[in-house]
């Protein structure tokens, strides 16, 4: 069963304040905000290690298989390792990078996905870099999700043939984000 966002209750004037009312409450709520006695707020990184080949011309999820945080259990490195699982309804801060190998050819552009469908205003394109200097694209959006939705990021590329992410420093890897920021 999905985590649930505290709720603080509202009291009529002349009813005392019980510790088991403040610790239900109030302080649920501070431990959700803030990371205490709990998960705290839904978060998650997660970056790839090893390079992936993407075709020319389809956007292509991107793996995902190192973890920095999951404080839900959200994503897997082993199965669908290019999702990341919503666990706790809201809207989520989504930030996805992708980056590719040098390559002086075509574009270059990424977008992020919920259920395998592009989110509204997150595409973001550039023109490749040169024959020896990889190229990386980012984008942010912000999402409502209800618990079971799945978060993507997706590479594109036009080289005129497969093109290999570049994971050649952790600066430069392909990466997705999502951070709980509202009921």
């Amino acid at each position: 069963m999905p985590r649930i966002v505290p709720v603080i209750a509202s009291e009529a004037p002349g009813n005392y304040l019980t510790g088991a009312l403040w610790n239900a409450n109030i302080k649920a709520m501070g431990d959700f905000l803030l990371g205490g006695s709990g998960n705290g707020v839904p978060r998650f990184r997660g970056y790839a290690q090893t390079a992936q080949s993407i075709p020319d011309g389809a956007w292509t999820a991107l793996t995902i298989d190192t973890e920095a945080f999951d404080s839900d259990g959200g994503h897997s490195t082993t199965t669908n390792t290019s999702r990341y699982t919503v666990q706790v309804p809201g809207v989520y801060l989504i930030t996805g990078t992708a980056s590719f190998a040098g390559n002086a050819t075509g574009n270059r552009a990424v977008r992020l996905g919920v259920n395998g469908n592009g989110v509204i205003g997150s595409f973001v394109k550039t023109l490749a870099a040169t024959v020896a200097h990889s190229s990386g694209v980012a984008t942010v959006a912000q999402v409502q999700c209800v618990a079971g939705d799945y978060i993507e990021v997706f590479g594109y590329q036009s080289s005129g043939g497969a093109l290999m992410t570049s994971v050649t420093a952790l600066d430069v890897a392909p990466a997705l984000s999502a951070q709980w920021i509202a009921a």
